[in-house]
Parts: C-alpha cells; structure tokens; sequence
C-alpha cells in the first residue's frame, strides 16, 4: 500500500473515530441523566418510608388504623427497593457509557496521531517527487564558442582573481552577518547616528501545504520551474616547476 493509499485509509478511520466518539458521548450524557433521575425518585421514595413507620408505631399504639398502617409502610418500601435498584442499573449503564466514552476518546487520539505521522510522511515524498519533476529547462548561461575561446592563461587569471574576490567577499560577508547579529539584539529606537527599525516580513507560500492541497483536490503533483544550474569554478593550485619559474622571473627582474 503507498503512503497516499495509507492516509486516505487513516482518514477515513479517523473520521469513523470522531463519529463513535460523538455517539458515545451522547449516549454518555444521556445515561448519565437517567441515572440522575433515577436516584432522585429512589431517594424521593426513601423519604417517604419514616414517615410510614411512624403511622405504622402511632398505631401500634393507638390500636386504630394498623392494617393501613401496615399496608401503607409495606408498599412504600417495596416501591423504594424497587426504585433503588433501578438507580443501581441506571448507574451502572452510566458507569459503562462513560467507560466507553474515554476509550472511544483515546481511539481517537491514538488515530488522529497515526494519520499526523502518515500525512508528514506523505508530504515528503510528494515534495520529494516534486524536486524529481521539472519543466522545461531555463535559458542557460550563453557560452562561448570553441574558436573564440581564450588562451588558457587568461582563463587562469581570471580564475585566481575570482578566487582571490571570492574569498574576500565571503570573509567580508561573514564579518558582516556578525555585525549583523550584533546589532539585531537592540529594540527599535535611536542611537545617535543609529536608526533601528523592524518591517513585518510578510509571508511565502507554503510549499507542503500547496502540494496537500493539490492531492485533495485531485490536482496531482503541483507545477514546478526549473532552475539554472549551479555553476562552479575549481581552481588547482599551480605546479611547483611553474611557481619555481616564476620566482626566477622574479629574482632577475
């Protein structure tokens, strides 16, 4: 199974998560109210069993009424052993709906975190299959032909300039993002001479989420354009006989 395949699997996975888990929390709420009533009738009814057991001694001691009395007492714990054990059920389908709630909420988590891990995943490979996909190439660098090529003399001394300017330019550059460095650490403000302010950068284009966006939409992989090649000058150093040489041009002159 590829990784596309793999999450829209999870997806849909976690979308059937999501639902039991609102089924289950509704059945949670629901459970938890019938068992609330419940046990306010049980206690309601349990209430009303000392004052039947009061009726049923004033007769006793009256000797008027008893067979009520009895009758009356009798029922009203029937009715309240009754209700209690209907709370006792009622409380424990809460129990077990609550139960199910948290697991279907941990199912939940444990889903949301696979398919997070695939997504990651599958928005690699597609920026990876993004770099392997170009378009047409830009115009290159516009060289020489080969009867017009210079002596290889002058193309060493061109060389060893660059190479000189190069390195001077990225000692100075490195100098510079120190400076640089330095001096980001200051709020905006005044100092003297110095000016600091701070402009919003504004925002780029977030390849990752353009390449999601362009799968869920059925676009497949989004256009790219290509860039020049990278050009690079390598430089050998001079043979020994060649720098002997020149010393002796040197030494002469």
């Amino acid at each position: 199974m590829n990784i596309t395949a793999k999450a829209a699997q999870q997806i849909a996975r976690l979308v059937d998560a999501e639902d039991a888990l609102t089924a289950a929390r509704r059945e949670e709420a629901k459970t938890a109210k019938a068992a609330q009533r419940a046990t306010d009738r049980a206690k309601a009814a349990r209430a009303k069993v000392a004052p039947a057991r009061a009726e049923l001694r004033k007769a006793e001691r009256t000797g008027k009424g008893l067979a009520a009395a009895t009758r009356r007492l009798t029922a009203r714990m029937a009715k309240a052993a009754d209700l209690e054990q209907t709370a006792r059920v009622a409380r424990h389908q809460a129990r077990l709906a609550a139960r199910a709630a948290r697991a279907a909420a941990r199912r939940l988590d444990r889903l949301a975190l696979r398919a997070a891990t695939t997504a990651t995943r599958m928005v690699g490979e597609v920026a990876e299959r993004m770099g392997r996909h170009t378009a047409t190439a830009p115009e290159q660098d516009k060289t020489l032909p080969v009867e017009e090529l210079p002596a290889v003399k002058e193309i060493e001394a061109h060389a060893d300039r660059f190479k000189a300017l190069d390195a001077d330019a990225k000692a100075t550059a490195k100098l510079a993002d120190a400076e640089k460095k330095w001096l980001r650490r200051l709020p905006v403000g005044v100092y003297g001479r110095v000016t600091v302010t701070r402009t919003n950068g504004g925002t780029v284009i977030d390849a990752d989420q353009v390449a999601v966006a362009y799968l869920d939409n059925g676009l497949g992989v989004p256009p790219r354009k290509a860039r020049k090649d990278t050009f690079k000058v390598a430089l050998a150093e001079a043979p020994a006989v060649e720098v002997a040489e020149d010393v002796a041009l040197v030494l002469t002159a």
